[in-house]
């Protein structure tokens, strides 16, 4: 049997081909860097040839990464064209259309959910997405009463009237702006957060008790000089040297990459965000949903920003702790599309 060449494996060799470093090429395609070495692995053991050169400053591709680079820009852009034009060509026969009314926490709504709605397109045309962002509180009884088909939330929560699947967990640092005295600064023991002034979320939010739980198993309780309803206040806040903040990374990435915000961690571990998933078995009768939740199992690695461990290992280990969930991975083999 001929081996085919992964379409997804070649669009990551050509990302980091073009990007020649394999950490700014795991920022380009969303995925986490140990996910993007492991594809780049795997595809040189199955055509038993190095396809590039590791060095300091980055990768070079060999004489052999050459070759394919050429073949792989013409192979990804003809599977993009044939793919589109068959999914173009079914939608026309069937004009059906997927609508899915979908939830989201104000941090992952407005910094993720724009580019997961973007892979999910990508890959199912027939998915319609329409976005509210709430209080976590405030999605769960709209996902309790099927005014949403499910929600994503990075707020802790007790099981209660809707399921509650975890995801994968999100890295979180500790937030300065550029008049602190930590700018620069790669790491800080926890005990120094002790003397700090804190912008966080309102008291009563579960934002905020995240903020306090987090923090507490380091040691460290904080003392809150302002609190806000919303991320991009707080931001602003720490922009203005008013006090520092815990924020999930994927929430900074934009004032990080300008030189607005800096980010700090802990000597003594890493601070992290939990993302999950909330639905009610009648979510799982809308075929709209049943994709979604197969596109979120499938491609996990590509929708995390900053994970502490393989998202697509997390979701899948979740999900076949479910036996509603269990089904779909059972049979995602057929159905959903192969990268």
């Amino acid at each position: 049997m001929i081996a085919v060449l992964n379409p997804h494996q070649l669009l990551i060799f050509q990302t980091v081909a073009s990007e020649k470093n394999i950490s700014r090429a795991a920022d380009v395609l969303f995925m986490s860097q140990p996910a993007v070495s492991q594809h780049i692995k795997a595809l040189e053991q199955d055509l038993g040839v190095k396809l590039f050169r590791r060095g300091r400053k980055g990768v070079q591709l060999t004489r052999a990464g050459e070759v394919l680079l050429e073949y792989a820009q013409t192979l990804i852009q003809l599977s993009q064209e044939a793919r589109r034009e068959v999914k173009k060509a079914a939608l026309k026969g069937d004009h059906r259309i997927h609508q899915v009314h979908v939830g989201a926490s104000p941090g992952i709504g407005s910094c993720l959910v724009p580019k997961w709605t973007e892979l999910f397109y990508r890959y199912d045309e027939s998915i319609s997405l329409s976005i509210r962002i709430a209080s976590t509180p405030n999605l769960v009884h709209q996902v309790a009463g099927h005014f949403l088909a499910f929600a994503v939330t990075g707020d802790p929560l007790t099981k209660g009237i809707v399921e509650m699947t975890p995801l994968w967990e999100e890295e979180a640092a500790i937030i300065v702006g550029r008049g602190h005295r930590w700018w620069g600064r790669s790491h800080i023991p926890a005990e120094a957060l002790s003397n700090e002034d804190f912008v966080m979320r309102e008291e009563s939010s579960l934002a905020r008790a995240w903020e306090l739980q987090t923090l507490a198993e380091f040691g460290a309780h904080p003392r809150a000089v302002a609190e806000f309803t919303a991320p991009a206040a707080i931001k602003r806040a720490v922009m203005a040297n008013i006090g520092i903040a815990l924020l999930p990374c994927f929430s900074v990435e934009k004032e990080i990459a300008s030189g607005q915000l800096h980010a700090v961690r802990l000597e003594e571990g890493v601070l992290a965000r939990r993302f999950s998933l909330l639905w009610t078995p009648a979510s799982l009768k809308r075929e709209g949903v049943i994709k979604l939740f197969r596109l979120i199992a499938a491609f996990a690695d590509s929708l995390a920003f900053r994970p502490l461990a393989s998202p697509q290992e997390q979701v899948t280990r979740a999900f076949q702790q479910s036996s509603l969930l269990r089904r779909l991975l059972e049979r995602r083999t057929e159905e959903v599309l192969v990268p």
